[in-house]
């Protein structure tokens, strides 16, 4: 039996203390106009693998930390199994992630706007953007300096790195300063928030400030369970908190932030989503809205793999020597390779000369992290890196759907990789120009050999099979309740859910087309601009 808990009430309702999440809920109780609740499933990001920006590459493998989402077999890939992994802790997935702050390029949002969201072209949201930032440039064109996330530049100190950029610049890519500053092509060192040798995650950032402040309240552990609506309104939720099933009532509105799989999900136990779909498992419909679910995008990701002939990689750091001195560092003066991103250099470049905007983004990685969960399985055994390269713009699309009404059952989730044909030919494309990176004497004089693609694949024909065989995902979800201007889109441009008052949806599911960049950025930008929305309908 469902308990109301009073203390619980609220006036504004925001479900999902991941990156938007907790942007929309610090904003509102900063604008005082009324009382805010944030419920988030997880738990504490007191743990050190959450902390420490050198662990970062552990703490996605914590499942504790983790929805661990299980996507079924895609046909494109060789009915392989992938896992999308989401944070299921305050701060989301800005609480695991590898701290990039990237924003990508201002023709991708432009072309929402094209699509019909009035307001959500580049010129309107560079200040949201900006009015997060705390960046160490100052405020300028470019960035903020008075918002709560911390800002600087990745330093690494690692000459595999030093030796990446050295051979971008030598086969004729630009290596720019500052890779948000609208670059189209370009590589350079990525933006991280990290501040004082500490991940700045979203939680850190914008609800550590609010901690004193009387109208927000944080419930940890609270899962939602379904959006409760009256009369065509939205007026709480129901969810299951120390075991009990409790509806916690909101006043004005509800404003979902739970992720491209969740949001979805909780619309469509909430009878908002596809009628034939949903009555099928038994949910009355509220509105039938088809487009809930759809467009499920994400950046396929191929990781190229080498060893390396000499000790110029972050493997430096897992040698007994090598971890007491990062252990002095950070002790001493919160530096050193503890304090770092293991993501540092990268960038955005073409597939092809033919295509008219760069449709490719980069990442190295200083390492060969290894496998398992224990951290001494993760650690990296040998001298190595990788780089991650992904489709900035895939053409393919996938699906969330419930399997059935059971709210705390895992919902059924296709990635849709390689449906549309092109993409994975656009991807091998960008794969031969890395491949073609890597044999500049700059870098080509560190690598010992080739792990992956192995030295057996040398035709476009294994090239494209080896893809299908271990190509993976960048964690990038997006697009399942997709803002619009028709009436068959799940939102409107202000993000209201269409056929049901005060209920909003705001993270990377409201994105209509997936941008090239990693979506940490993005998420806050969208928090930003939300809780404007919310304030000026207040």
């Amino acid at each position: 039996m469902n308990r109301s808990l009073p203390e619980l009430n609220c006036d504004y309702l925001v479900v999902g203390a991941g990156a938007s999440g907790c942007v929309v809920a610090s904003r509102l109780a900063e604008r005082g106009i009324g009382r805010v609740l944030l419920l988030e499933a997880g738990g504490s990001d007191a743990s050190p693998f959450l902390r420490l920006p050198g662990l970062a590459f552990a703490a996605s493998s914590k499942g504790e930390f983790n929805w661990s989402f299980r996507v079924d077999p895609e046909p494109g890939m060789n009915a392989r199994e992938l896992v999308f992994l989401q944070g299921k802790v305050v701060g989301g997935s800005s609480s695991i992630n590898g701290m990039i702050y990237a924003r990508g390029h201002a023709s991708q949002y432009d072309r929402w706007r094209a699509m019909g969201c009035e307001g959500w072209g580049f010129a309107d949201l560079l200040p949201y953007f900006k009015k997060s930032e705390r960046n160490f440039r100052g405020a300028g064109e470019w960035h903020g300096a008075d918002g709560p996330v911390p800002l600087r530049r990745s330093q690494p100190g690692l000459p595999i790195c030093d030796a990446f950029l050295e051979a971008a610049s030598g086969a004729g890519y630009p290596v720019v300063d500052d890779l948000n500053a609208n670059v189209d092509e370009g590589f350079g060192w990525y933006d991280v928030n990290i501040d004082r040798g500490r991940r700045a995650s979203a939680a850190r950032a914008f609800l550590n400030r609010d901690a004193g402040r009387a109208n927000l309240r944080v419930s940890l552990r609270t899962e939602v369970l379904r959006i409760v609506h009256t009369r065509g309104r939205a007026t709480g939720v129901e969810a299951l908190r120390a075991g009990q099933r409790i509806t916690i009532r909101a006043e004005r509105e509800v404003i979902v932030c739970a992720g491209a799989i969740k949001s979805p999900q909780l619309l469509m136990l909430s009878g908002i989503g596809p009628a034939d779909a949903l009555r099928r498992i038994g949910i009355d419909v509220a509105v039938d809205s088809p487009g809930v679910g759809k467009n499920l995008q994400n950046h396929p990701a191929y990781r190229p793999r080498f060893s390396c002939s000499q000790p110029v990689t972050a493997r430096n750091f897992t040698t007994p020597a090598g971890m007491l001195r990062a252990a002095l560092a950070y002790a001493s003066r919160r530096g050193g390779p503890l304090a770092e991103s293991f993501a540092s250099a990268g960038g955005f470049f073409r597939s092809s000369p033919d295509v008219d905007h760069a449709d490719m983004q980069v990442v190295m990685l200083s390492a060969l992290p290894g496998g398992g969960q224990r951290l001494r399985d993760l650690l990296p055994k040998e001298q190595g890196f990788a780089l991650t390269v992904y489709q900035g713009t895939p053409y393919s699309r996938g699906e969330v759907a419930l399997r059935s009404s059971d709210p705390l059952a895992a919902p059924a989730i296709r990635s849709g990789y390689f449906s549309d044909p092109r993409d994975i030919e656009v991807l091998a494309d960008g794969v031969e120009r890395m491949r073609e990176l890597m044999r500049r004497p700059e870098i080509a004089r560190y690598i010992g050999s080739t792990l992956a693609p192995p030295e057996t694949v040398r035709t476009r024909a294994d090239l494209v099979e080896s893809i299908r065989r271990e190509c993976a995902t960048s964690y990038h979800q997006s697009g399942t309740c997709a803002m619009g201007s028709d009436s068959s889109s799940v939102l409107t441009p202000r993000l209201c859910v269409r056929g049901i008052e005060g209920l909003r949806v705001a993270d990377a599911s409201i994105i209509p087309v997936l941008p090239n960049a990693a979506l940490h950025a993005v998420a806050l930008m969208i928090g930003e601009k939300a809780a404007a929305m919310v304030a000026a309908a207040a």
